[in-house]
Parts: structure tokens; sequence; C-alpha cells
């Protein structure tokens, strides 16, 4: 027998069922590659923030930080759990970003946060630490492909569809709700994947939409655990929608339920490749400390037994940003910037698309996030919309599942230039 052919039973079976060349890495790849070709194309694929110059939209006090660190500082291990003056600033710069009047109780419900090697990390500790094999996940049918990876391939959880869009491209939570419903009467525990705003769709909720969610989860009789991923909490656009996490409105609904927050330095402080994330767990009862801690220190297991620890340097840099309140200060100045130049980016795009018309494609009523997305209509294959959008100098990711309905085209307007909006449009409208 040949050496490779020793691989584990799960390996053979992730290399079966995994595929690296699809997705946004792969779709990404495809773009670099096709405008060595073709001149003034627009690469529209990667969730990342950039300039007008194509170079990342970075915090200039975050880099500077980085240059003032020692080699010690930047090197050197972290804390399995992670350091606990950033645990501490962390959760601190978290509250302050929801309801004043939310703040004290969800502090109270929830613990402090444990470092994971990106919010990708922080699923995979959740899912391991609270989900076992074959166990229900509920996950939304328009949704980041990396998620059927680490949570269904990989851990092998049970797939359950909900529909987050409706037939209108309005997002509802009539269907999670009934799917709850079901799942509850089963009697065994289950999960539900929240993801606000949503990748690729772009949407998120408003208050009134979350009220439907709080009364199905109040109302669970069964061990319920909540992945919440906050990937792009707080880019929002539309003044009728919640523009923080929903951690607060999630917490304490009900002792059967905890919610899992993941969220990170990625979105939060344009740092996408620190691979910094951060995991938070929020419970529906009063817990002690002592109890809060116990059960942090089983997710602090799971990442010593593998990964060890997460970045060093990039939560010492953070420290010292949030240590500082005239650094806070200015950092809060250069997300307020980034923010104002995606917003400007996802309303012109969609002033632009209402101006147009198509027979191909149904742009549904996204609100937030990073992306514009469309559905196809006639039944026509998002990936072969894509590949044509190729050839025509437009990259984009199509999220394609013929078994749960899936059939989409995911625009990155956070990585076109301003000047190229229109041209982005003009080249997606033209696909017939």
């Amino acid at each position: 027998m040949r050496s490779h052919e020793n691989l584990s039973k799960k390996s053979l079976y992730l290399d079966e069922r995994i595929d690296l060349s699809g997705g946004t890495k792969g779709w990404d790849n495809k773009s670099k590659e096709k405008a060595k070709d073709l001149p003034n194309f627009i690469n529209a694929t990667v969730g990342t923030a950039r300039n007008n110059d194509g170079s990342l939209l970075i915090f200039p006090t975050l880099l500077e930080e980085f240059g003032k660190l020692s080699g010690d500082q930047i090197f050197a291990y972290a804390n399995i759990r992670g350091m606990p003056k950033f645990a501490k600033l962390w959760k601190e710069d978290t509250l302050a970003s929801f309801p004043a009047d939310r703040v004290e109780r969800t502090d109270r419900l929830s613990t402090l946060p444990l470092t994971s090697c990106g919010l990708t990390g922080g699923l995979s500790l959740a899912g391991e630490a609270f989900l076992d094999r074959d166990d229900s996940l509920l996950i939304p049918n328009s949704r980041w492909g990396n998620i059927d990876n680490v949570l269904l391939k990989n851990q092998r959880l049970k797939e359950v569809n909900y529909e987050l869009l409706d037939g209108e491209g309005q997002l509802s939570f009539l269907d999670l709700a009934e799917k709850i419903k079901i799942l509850d009467n089963n009697g065994k525990k289950f999960g539900i994947y929240l993801n606000f705003p949503n990748n690729p769709s772009g949407i998120s909720p408003s208050f009134e939409q979350v009220k439907i969610l709080q009364e199905s989860l109040s109302e669970v009789t069964t061990p319920t655990i909540i992945l919440l991923d906050d990937a792009y909490e707080g880019y929002v656009y539309e003044s009728d929608v919640i523009n923080y996490s929903l951690f607060p409105h999630l917490v304490g609904l009900n002792e059967n339920v905890i919610v899992v927050k993941m969220d990170g330095a990625s979105k939060r402080y344009c740092a996408y490749g620190a691979r910094l994330g951060a995991v938070t767990l929020g419970f529906g009862y009063e817990i002690d400390e002592e109890e809060k801690t116990s059960i942090r220190e089983v997710l602090a297991k799971i990442t010593r037994s593998s990964v060890s620890n997460s970045p060093r340097g990039i939560q010492e840099a953070i420290i010292n940003v949030l240590e500082d309140n005239g650094k806070q200060t200015k950092i809060q100045q250069e997300r307020k910037i980034v923010h104002n130049i995606l917003s400007n980016r996802y309303k012109n795009m969609k002033r632009i698309a209402d101006e147009k018309e198509t027979k191909l494609l149904f742009p549904i009523e996204y609100n937030s996030g990073f992306f514009s997305y469309f559905l196809l209509k006639n039944n026509k294959s998002a990936t072969e919309v894509s590949k044509k959008l190729l050839d025509k100098g437009l990259g984009t990711v199509p999220f394609e599942n013929r078994s749960n309905g899936l059939n989409g085209i995911r625009v990155a307007f956070c990585s076109i230039r301003d000047e190229d909006i229109e041209k982005t449009t003009d080249i997606l409208y033209s696909i017939d």
C-alpha cells in the first residue's frame, strides 16, 4: 500500500466532500487569473474592504500600534484563553455597542470572551464543545459556504435548512420558527446558526422581526445552542435595522438556550489576516462566576488540544488602543470612515441597480454587510452565470446548492472602487 493511502477514514471522507477550488477563495483565484488578460477587471469576490486604489481599508491607529510592539509582544505565546486584559477590554468594547438598557443584564448573563484563531476557529470550538455528531443544525440556505465544511462535513452535524428569504427577497423568521418547533418536539438537543449581517445575502433583521425569533426561543423545552456568527456586526446602512449583535436580545430568554457569540478583529478592526476571533457564551439564567469560568475552561481545553493558542501581536495592539481613551476615540473615528465608505457604495449600488432592468437577476432587499446578492430567475445556474461574468470582466462568487434551493450570485461591493460601481452593475445586468 502506498503511504498516502494510509489516510484516516475521516481524511478520506473530507477529501471526497470538501472542494477547495470553489467558494470565495476559489473564485478569487479564478478572478486573479482572468485579470491578467483583461484590463480593468473588477474583482468583487472577497469580503475585504478596500480603498479606491485597491489597498486594504485599515485603521491607521492600529497599524501604528504594531510598530511600537516589542519582539516579545509580537512573537511570544499568548495565554491559551487569550490575554486576560484583552478579554476584559474586548467585552467592554462589545458591550459598549449595545443599547444602554441591555448592557448590565447582558454582562451578567455572559462570560468573558475566549480567543480563537479567527471566527472560523470559534465556530469549530463551539461546535465541538456543545454539539455532538448527528445533532441537528438549523441552518439558512443562504449561507457562507465554509459553514458546511466546518460544521456539516467536519463535525458531521445533520443539516436542517430553513428559508431565510421569502419570495419577495425579504428576510423572514417564519420558516425558522416553524422548524424550531419541529426539532423541539423531537426532544433532542439541536443547534441554530444565525449570521447577521448575513453572508452572502447582506441582509439583517428589524426589531419586529427579531420578536418572532425571541418568541420561538422562549418556548423551547430541549437544549438549544445558538451559534451567532457576528462577523459583519455593525455594518448596517438602514435606520430600521438592528445595527449591533442580536446577542443582547437572545440571552436570558430561556434556561434551555445557550448563545455562543463569535466575532473578531477581521471586520471590527479590519485586521483580516491577523486571525483573531473571540467566543463569548451567553446563558438563559443566572449563573455564578465559578460556573462561568468552568464552562469557559472547556473551550480552553479544546483550544489547547487543537490549535494550542491564538496570535499575540494583534491582542497586544488592541489592548494598547482600548486602554487609551485618545486612541480609542481615534479608532472609532477611523471605523466611522470605513463605515461611511461602504455605506456610500451600498447606496450607489442599490440606486444604480434600481434604475436598470434584468430578465435574469432578482436582487434581494439587502440592507447591511459587505455584499449585494442576486437570486437567479428561470432556474439558471449561478455557477454558469459567474463563469460568464468572469469573461466579461467581473469576478463574483456563485452560491449554488440545488438540494436546498440555494442559487444566487454574491457581489462584494466592499472591494469595488467607487468609480466602478456603475460598470459592475452594467456587466451584471448584461447577462441574459
